[in-house]
């Protein structure tokens, strides 16, 4: 039991879930919770870390701005996967240390990509609601088997969501900047259950150019914003299915709006949003375009894998170079 330093927990699905909460207080004795339920942003930010030796973050944005006024916090520890909502050169200038587990939620995440997909394919988006209003709508949709799916982004995420793709015989090419030899490639498809058909593609157009459906899954880095525009849908099938469970920014959705828009046959299916909460965003205008609020690794098992890794980060961390 750690008796002198104070944990401050600002993310709000943490602080709610009692198993999480419990495992904490077995483990440290000063911990601060956010019981409210309040966004946590600039000043108010500020306030609630001002005690904290240790913090437990979510979404919240820890910028060079905020670090500079916390002068007791010495470790943060991420509860999710995505570290872009953090300052890392200021954590390091700082010598704040960072406790970061990865693919802790690639089973959540991963599940909801196949969901979003199989509604993609299926245009059952609408069928609920238009049932209600006595619109008994037949559309006719296509199956997951035999397709071409395109991967933007190889790591736990991206290669869980293929494993769920060995029942149904689809080709799987992939966009990844770390490079994968050729026996690589074939342990990584016999570890997913995949038959031989993996290939990694150095150039992203020629995943573009070929997938029947897009799945993304990298993370949002200077490099990766909007590395889906004008340019890149020009690429696509007008048939497209683009599915993203990772990170609002990495498709400029101006862009998305206009390909929607002009190819009727296309769908995008996204859980993620350039800014959130997404309420107006008028891509939720569209026939072709389904969205949920950004709740891919809201499962139980999701919350709680992330929570301990979260905890043990805690103790576990280290100054990132």
């Amino acid at each position: 039991m750690n008796l002198l330093d104070t944990v401050v927990v600002t993310s709000r699905s943490f602080s709610k879930n009692e198993d999480l909460v419990n495992a904490l207080k077995a483990k440290y004795s000063k911990v601060i919770f956010n019981d409210s339920g309040a966004t946590l942003q600039g000043q108010g930010l500020i306030n609630f870390l001002s005690s904290a030796d240790k913090a437990i973050i979510g979404i919240e944005q820890i910028s060079a701005e905020v670090l500079q006024q916390l002068p007791k916090l010495k470790v943060i520890s991420k509860y999710g996967v995505g570290i872009n909502n953090l300052d890392i050169d200021s954590m390091t200038s700082k010598g704040v240390k960072l406790g970061f587990t990865s693919g802790v939620n690639k089973q959540s995440v991963a599940e909801l990509a196949l969901t979003l997909t199989m509604i993609s394919l299926r245009k059952i988006h609408n069928n609920h609601t238009e049932i209600g209003k006595g619109i008994w709508s037949q559309e006719k949709g296509a199956e997951l088997f035999g397709k071409t799916i395109g991967l933007l982004g190889f790591g736990n995420i991206g290669q869980k969501f293929a494993s769920f793709l060995a029942p149904f015989d689809c080709k799987i090419i992939f966009f990844d900047e770390k490079f994968f030899t050729n026996q690589e490639l074939l342990h990584i498809s016999k570890d997913l259950g995949l038959k031989p058909n993996l290939i990694h593609q150095d150039e992203l157009s020629a995943v573009l150019h070929h997938a029947d459906i897009l799945s993304i899954h990298l993370p949002l880095l200077p490099e990766t914003e909007d590395i889906i525009s004008t340019k890149e849908f020009s690429l696509l099938k007008p048939s497209i299915s683009i599915i993203n469970t990772a990170r609002g920014g990495i498709v400029n959705e101006s862009a998305l709006y206009a390909f929607l828009s002009s190819k009727p046959d296309s769908f995008a299916a996204f859980d993620v949003y350039a800014e959130e909460p997404a309420i107006e965003n008028p891509l939720f205008e569209l026939p072709n375009f389904f969205g949920t609020s950004h709740r891919s690794s809201l499962t139980q098992e999701g919350i709680n894998a992330m929570g301990l890794a979260a905890i043990a980060g805690l103790d576990d961390n280290k100054i990132l170079t």
